[in-house]
């Protein structure tokens, strides 16, 4: 991604929403009370796009951003998240990263990437907290979904990108020494959030962006080993993961034959690939499996009135799959007027009723 680093919000903006006012005191509005189906659970109506040999009347929906500095851990964190997730109105909880892979040793050459630690379970309890309490608060009304860095991502955490690029093509196999450190790392983060009660992870992909590690060669080496690693862990132990291959910092030359094989249940695509449009119903084709998306960030989203997000929803999901779940290609922007979030989720659920 990157998926969008954090940002201030506008939290006048945010708490001043009709919605989220509802949420802090303690009720919901009656068009959000009657958007979902009664008989079954968000989690139930996220499953059921999974199978593929359904139709289903319900599309679900979700948008993720990040929160302010001060709700980043503890329990601000737990309760940013279930306000916002109540408030929108959206089908899952996803939990946001919010900690850097530390700095620890100063990386100049690429021989130094071998000195980039293995961090363990206990360094990731600032997060791990934050899931335990959201599962105990929401795990019965909707999947609980943490969002897990690739370790390209968290190597831009270590050292500047250009530094990054500029060791892959000097020393693939020195910096993959580093980058297989932090893919071991993610793992104890992914064993430590599964044993805390996740559903499964927004499992992200970055690199092999035209401006990043281009050569199929180098890609895979660097990038892709390392992401199957981690992933294959993280389809061997959680059933529910969404893959995002992440369009953040640029656009991907190729698309389709370097991320067909990875896995994930459902895929969060870009809005464009290999220089064309991509559509949802296109990924779906090329991926054999749901899709997430439709929507860009920003675009009519963050800056239209609810309307014209009524109506730019209304006809992404006309010509959508049948396995779908609406959202945006990566982390909508922090003053987002929440009340086109609200419309944007609200249209989604009605949309096939």
């Amino acid at each position: 991604m990157q998926e969008s680093g954090p940002n201030p919000i506008n939290r006048r903006q945010f708490i001043g929403a009709s919605a989220l006012a509802a949420v802090s005191a303690g009720t919901l509005p009656t068009a959000f009370a009657k958007s979902a189906p009664l008989a079954k659970s968000k989690r139930d109506l996220v499953m059921q796009v999974l199978d593929k040999s359904s139709k289903p009347n319900y599309i679900p929906a979700a948008f993720f951003l990040h929160f302010p500095a001060g709700q980043h851990t503890g329990d601000a964190a737990i309760k940013a998240h279930l306000d916002y997730f109540r408030a929108t109105g959206m089908d899952l909880v996803k939990v946001q990263f919010e900690q850097r892979y530390p700095k620890t040793v100063e990386v100049k050459t690429p021989a130094d990437w071998a000195k980039i630690p293995v961090l363990n379970e206990e360094w990731f309890e600032p997060t791990l907290y934050v899931i335990r309490g959201l599962v105990k608060a929401a795990r019965r009304e909707a999947l609980i979904i943490p969002t897990m860095y690739s370790h390209y991502q968290m190597a831009n955490m270590v050292v500047p990108k250009e530094t990054l690029l500029k060791h892959v093509k000097e020393d693939p196999e020195a910096v993959s020494r580093g980058m297989e450190n932090i893919a071991l790392s993610i793992m104890n983060y992914v064993r430590a959030a599964t044993k805390a009660g996740a559903d499964g992870f927004y499992t992200c992909s970055q690199g092999g962006e035209s401006n990043a590690v281009a050569d199929r060669a180098l890609f895979n080496r660097v990038i892709k080993n390392f992401d199957m690693l981690v992933q294959k862990e993280v389809a061997q132990l959680t059933p529910v993961n969404i893959l995002h291959v992440c369009d953040y910092e640029g656009a991907y030359g190729e698309f389709n034959t370097r991320f067909a094989d990875y896995p994930g249940q459902v895929v969060s695509v870009p809005l464009a690939a290999e220089g064309k449009p991509l559509s949802l119903s296109q990924a779906a084709t090329l991926f054999n499996r749901p899709v997430m998306g439709g929507l860009d960030r920003h675009g009519v989203l963050s800056t239209g009135t609810p309307a014209e997000v009524k109506k730019a929803v209304e006809q992404v999901l006309k010509d959508a799959p049948a396995q779908v779940i609406l959202g945006a290609n990566c982390t909508v922007r922090t003053d987002i007027p929440i009340q086109n979030l609200q419309v944007a989720i609200k249209t989604a659920h009605e949309f096939r009723t």
